[in-house]
């Protein structure tokens, strides 16, 4: 099985520059039994410079809809930040 970009949007508030260090949020909106939605928030300090969401389906070899892995849907609501 595997996870195909169905639908990405991307917001883009301030540039970034060569050199800055940015932090980046990553946040599981929600699971469905075959859909993953993420949203995204990339920070410098304080700022907010872009917001995003994406849309992840499961799907097998010939590219039919699967039901998502069992380790996968206990994900939703779940955060990760990295610096």
């Amino acid at each position: 099985q595997f996870m195909v970009v169905v639908s990405l949007e991307c917001k883009y508030r301030r540039p970034a520059r060569y050199d800055d260090l940015l932090s980046l949020t990553t946040r599981v909106e929600r699971v469905t039994p075959a859909k993953i939605e993420h949203s995204y928030r990339l920070h410098r300090g304080q700022e907010l410079l872009t917001e995003a969401r994406s849309v992840l389906a499961c799907v097998d070899r010939a590219g039919v809809v699967q039901r998502i892995p069992d380790a996968l849907r206990g994900l939703d609501g779940a955060t990760a930040a990295e610096g």
